[in-house]
């Protein structure tokens, strides 16, 4: 895509780019993000053999409660933001200007607020929620990393609204690669710790955050139109993207309760285990998050009910190709696993079956564009809540007896119900479509 200084053609529907178009935006995406597994998967391997299994295991539970708490105001603001500034990036670049500079504050001040309770209430947390005074320091460093996430996501979210998918690719890749040199640090000066490794992590988001800024994805940016602090745009954001942020948190919340769980009940050896199983399987869910990275500015700009079905099959064709592709990860399993975390062999199993769920998501996931498309957002907040729900009550029923073989089966079956969910809610917005279309013929 070229850069947004430059003229781009108006905005055309779905149906009218040839498949080999919104094929190769996926492609420069999944090689983004190829690189940044590649990358990321080395990462690990530093990190885990650098580290005692109970020491990663401490690490793995810090970094899922960054995950959860950066998405009380991360993704579903950027997917807000996207959904409400592409259409206007070529038309009118003030407007879309104006919803970049709202969505950034507006992560700057929830997200701020949640980094000062945490930093400020850290041992508390630390022993209410997962039992373990140990990890009070790490969540301060979390507490920076939130800062961090939200600098770097706003980026990767501003590219993506101009599919510049190019400079997407070369940004997601820079996050492992800051993230390695700085591993390279700490392991030169004899800092390799759990906050060593965790600040490696966390220091990673800003080197992104910097690079953007010198790779010039703001450097051509419109002058954004109304004011500085425009309530206009808030509300805006907030009118549409209550239910993307909602439906973002509750499923963050909810891919991350194996592990919140597991911090009550086993001990850190077994939760490192379990976290070395999982970061493979992280492989795969970044595929199916490159598929909906790809496609979503071309999902908003759907114009013709005829081309939602097609839209689909063209979608659910690409996951399959994807899914097909990572098969060798499943029949390799065992060797990939004693060559590079030899401490961690018994993740091997524990992998196997969470590459189920995985396979699963890749698959029906990303057919729920279609619902942000036709501005059904609340229904993913509703699948999400119904998730979440389900697997608390799974995982308190199933953790504490088994371990983490059961949390990894809880993770199948949840996925299996969330797929369930998002065919059902899908196929009902298919039949309000075709209802729709019979009703304006007539």
């Amino acid at each position: 895509m070229s850069d947004s200084a430059k003229t781009h053609p108006p905005p055309v529907a779905f149906g009218d780019q040839n498949n080999t178009g919104g094929f190769l935006k996926v492609v420069k995406v999944i090689l983004g993000n190829g690189s940044y597994v590649a990358l990321g998967f080395f990462a690990n391997v530093v990190s885990a053999n650098g580290l005692t299994p109970a020491e990663f295991g401490l690490v793995s539970v810090a970094l899922a409660t960054l995950n959860v708490l950066q998405e009380v105001c991360g993704n579903g603001l950027d997917l807000s933001m996207v959904r409400l500034a592409a259409p206007h990036v070529e038309s009118n670049p003030q407007r879309a200007a104006a919803y970049y500079r709202a969505a950034l504050q507006l992560k700057l001040l929830v997200n701020g607020a949640v980094a000062l309770l945490l930093f400020l209430f850290a041992p508390g947390i630390a022993g209410l929620v997962f039992s373990n005074p140990d990890i009070a320091p790490l969540l301060r460093w979390v507490s920076l990393g939130l800062l961090g996430a939200s600098l770097y996501n706003y980026m990767l979210a501003r590219v993506q609204a101009e599919e510049r998918f190019s400079l997407y690719a070369v940004l997601r890749a820079s996050n492992n690669v800051g993230k390695l040199l700085v591993l390279g640090v700490i392991a030169m000066l004899d800092l390799f710790t759990p906050d060593g490794v965790l600040a490696a992590w966390i220091a990673a988001f800003f080197i992104g955050y910097l690079l953007s800024l010198a790779m010039g994805v703001t450097r051509h940016t419109a002058q954004p139109e109304g004011k500085h602090l425009d309530s206009t745009y808030w509300t805006q954001l907030f009118h549409f993207g209550k239910w993307v942020v909602a439906s973002s948190f509750l499923f963050s919340l909810y891919s991350r309760v194996d592990m919140l769980v597991l911090a009550r009940y086993v001990d850190a050896a077994d939760i490192g285990q379990y976290a070395a199983a999982w970061n493979i399987t992280y492989i795969i869910d970044l595929m199916t998050y490159s598929v909906i990275i790809a496609l979503l500015p071309q999902a908003v700009k759907i114009q013709h009910h005829g081309d939602f079905p097609g839209y689909l099959k063209r979608t659910f064709g690409i996951c399959l190709v994807i899914a097909l592709s990572l098969a060798p990860l499943y029949l390799l399993s065992g060797l990939l696993f004693s060559i590079f975390f030899p401490a961690y062999t018994g993740s091997a199993d524990l992998f196997r079956i969470l590459f189920i769920g995985a396979i699963i998501t890749l698959l029906f996931h990303p057919l729920y564009l279609i619902l942000y498309a036709r501005n059904r957002v609340n229904r993913l907040a509703l699948i999400n809540f119904l998730l979440l729900a389900f697997s608390i009550v799974l995982s308190l029923a199933v953790i504490p007896q088994y371990g983490a073989e059961g949390a990894a089966w809880v993770t199948v079956i949840g996925r299996v119900f969330a797929s369930v969910l998002i065919c059902y809610f899908v196929y009902l917005e298919l039949q309000a479509i075709a209802f729709s279309h019979r009703s304006q013929a007539q």
